[in-house]
């Protein structure tokens, strides 16, 4: 269901039992969909099928542990020239 914000605004209670029996309401704002209400079922599902981006991964173990001291980069830079030297050849592999 789809519903413009000034609607919701005055039925909202209406609006929460609906997404509570399952109905998705898509919230709209200037015509377009801008949100929605979901039931705690259906975002307790979508949270058990979430799967974190690598970039959300990184920026949780840079959180968690400061990310790479200067040294440690300069050793991982330097070990990736290393590889590129050791890897690249002039003639081609395919």
């Amino acid at each position: 269901m789809t519903a413009p914000l000034f609607d919701i605004k005055s039925r909202f209670s209406e609006y929460v039992t609906m997404a509570e029996n399952g109905e998705v309401v898509e919230i709209t704002k200037h015509g377009k969909i801008s949100a929605v209400i979901i039931g705690i079922n259906e975002f307790n599902r979508l949270q058990e099928n979430y799967r974190p981006s690598f970039v959300e991964k990184l920026n949780e173990w840079r959180r968690n542990t400061g990310g790479l001291s200067q040294d440690e980069y300069q050793d991982f830079e330097n070990a990736l020239k290393r590889n590129k030297e050791v890897y690249s050849t002039s003639e081609a592999i395919f």
